[in-house]
C-alpha cells in the first residue's frame, strides 16, 4: 500500500491560501503594531510573527530557498523574529576583508551582517536594515537569533565587535526582559558559545521556567512524514497555551531533509503561490484508504471527488496534502479571540493571514486591546465595525418595544415556522 501512495501522488488543483506566500509582497502593513502593547508585558507573554533562516531568499535552489520577502520587507510586514545565520565571506579581492555574511548552508545569500559594502553592489547589511527599521519605528523590537552556520574562526568576537558598535543593540542582561525594556532595540537570541554574554542564551528546557522552549522537529524523510512535524508544532501550539508565563516558547513550522522547504509550509507539488496541492495518494469515501493511514491526517483536504452508482450511488475523494503554515493558521483561527500566547512562530515563506493571526493573538490574550483598528489586518476594522453596529441595534431594540414587534414580525414573515418535533417515549 505504502508504494502504491507513493507512485500516486500528483498535484491537486490550485491552492491559494493566505498562510502562504512565495511572492516577494504580501500586501500586508504591519510597521507598528506593537506600540499598543503594554511596556509591562514580558518577552515571555507574547506571540511573535518570525521567519527561519530569514535571509536565505537569494541562492540555492528550492531545497535551500526559505524566503521570498526581503529583511526589510519582512518587518514592514510585521515581521518581529529573525533568524539570521553567518559565516565568513570575502569582500574585497584587491585587498581580501572576511567579513560575516548570512549563509544558509554552503550558499552565500548576498547580504553582510555589518559592513560598508555599498561600493562592492551589496545589498543593505543586517543591522543596516534592523536600525533602519527601529529608527522609523521605535516602537517596535526585534528578536535576532545569531547562529553559527559553518565553523567560523572567531565567530563571536565577530558578532560582538559588531553589535557592540550598534546604537539599538539590547545591552541587557534579563532573559525575559520587559518590553518597555527593548523597544526600538536588537534582542539577540544568542545560539552560538562565547566567552561573554552577548544575548540571551539559546537553551532549550522545557521543564524550567526561565528558559526557552523550543520545537524544532525539522528533518522529513519523505513527504509523508509532513503529518509528524505537524504533530509537533500543534502540541507546541497547545504547551504555549497553558504553560508557564515566564517561558519563551519557539515554534518552528519550517522542515527539509526529505522534502523543499516550500512544501512542508504550503503543502504544494511546486513553489507557487497559488500552486496545486500534491496528493498524497489517499482517498476518502467509498474507497478510501485515508482511516487507516496513521499520517493521513483528518486536516489534510479532500479533493478531485467523484460520485458514481455502484449498488447505490457512493463517492470517492482524494486526499491532498497540507502546509504547515496554513495548518497552523487553521488551528489559529479556531482560537480566535480566546485568550491566547503562541510565542516564537518561527515560518518559511509566511502569508498574511498567518502573520497577522500571531499578531491578533496577543489581543486575545488581553494585550493591548485598543490595538485593532490601527492595525492592517485584513477584515479587522470590518470585523469591529459590524460587532459596533450590533450593539448598537440590541440597544435600539432593548429600548423600543414597538421596534422589537416590527423586527419580529418582518422575521416571522420571512422565515416559515420550523415543524414541532414530537416526543416519543
Amino acid at each position: 500500500m505504502a508504494g502504491l501512495c507513493a507512485s500516486a501522488a500528483t498535484p491537486a488543483l490550485a491552492s491559494a491560501t493566505a498562510g502562504y506566500s512565495h511572492d516577494s509582497s504580501i500586501g500586508l502593513t504591519e510597521t507598528d503594531w506593537m506600540r499598543m502593547l503594554p511596556d509591562s508585558a514580558r518577552l515571555s507573554e507574547l506571540s511573535l510573527p518570525g521567519t527561519h533562516d530569514s535571509g536565505a531568499s537569494v541562492a540555492g535552489g528550492d531545497s535551500a530557498l526559505t524566503q521570498s520577502m526581503s529583511l526589510s520587507t519582512q518587518l514592514n510586514s510585521g515581521i518581529r523574529a529573525w533568524d539570521i545565520r553567518l559565516a565568513d565571506v570575502v569582500v574585497a579581492h584587491a585587498l581580501p576583508v572576511k567579513k560575516l555574511g548570512i549563509y544558509h548552508g554552503p550558499f552565500f545569500q548576498k547580504t553582510l551582517f555589518s559592513f560598508d559594502a555599498s561600493r562592492y553592489d551589496y545589498p543593505p547589511t543586517v543591522l543596516q536594515v534592523a536600525d533602519t527599521f527601529l529608527q522609523n519605528h521605535p516602537s517596535e523590537t526585534l528578536l535576532m537569533r545569531i547562529q553559527d552556520e559553518q565553523p567560523t574562526p572567531g565567530f563571536a568576537d565577530k558578532v560582538k565587535t559588531d553589535l557592540d558598535a550598534d546604537p539599538h543593540y539590547y545591552r541587557g542582561t534579563s532573559d525575559n526582559p520587559a518590553l518597555g525594556e527593548v523597544r526600538g532595540k536588537i534582542v539577540v537570541l544568542q545560539n552560538f558559545s562565547s566567552p561573554s554574554r552577548v544575548g540571551i542564551p539559546w537553551r532549550n528546557d522545557c521543564r524550567n521556567p526561565g528558559y526557552l522552549c523550543i520545537q524544532d522537529d525539522y528533518h522529513l524523510t519523505t513527504n509523508w512524514n509532513l503529518a509528524d512535524k505537524w504533530r509537533s508544532i500543534k502540541a507546541q501550539l497547545d504547551r504555549a497555551a497553558a504553560g508557564s508565563r515566564n517561558t519563551v516558547y519557539v515554534n518552528f513550522l519550517s522542515g527539509s531533509g526529505g522534502s523543499f522547504p516550500y512544501f512542508v509550509a504550503s503543502g504544494h507539488s511546486s513553489p507557487g503561490t497559488s500552486a496545486p496541492n500534491l496528493l498524497t495518494g489517499w482517498t476518502r469515501g467509498y474507497a478510501g484508504t485515508c482511516f487507516y493511514a496513521y499520517n493521513c491526517l483528518a486536516e489534510y483536504p479532500s479533493v478531485g471527488c467523484l460520485t458514481y452508482w455502484f449498488f447505490g450511488t457512493r463517492t470517492t475523494c482524494s486526499v491532498a496534502f497540507e502546509g504547515a503554515n496554513v495548518l497552523t493558521m487553521q488551528e489559529m483561527d479556531r482560537q480566535k479571540g480566546r485568550p491566547h500566547r503562541y510565542g516564537l512562530i518561527y515560518a518559511d515563506f509566511p502569508g498574511r493571514g498567518l502573520i497577522s493571526d500571531v499578531i491578533a493573538a496577543n489581543l486575545g490574550a488581553g494585550l493591548g486591546a485598543a490595538m485593532l483598528p490601527a492595525t492592517g489586518m485584513g477584515g479587522t476594522p470590518a470585523l469591529l465595525g459590524t460587532a459596533l453596529a450590533l450593539c448598537v441595534i440590541g440597544a435600539y431594540l432593548a429600548f423600543d418595544p414597538f421596534a422589537r414587534r416590527r423586527v419580529t414580525l418582518r422575521r416571522t414573515s420571512a422565515t416559515p415556522a420550523r415543524p414541532r418535533s414530537r416526543r416519543t417515549a
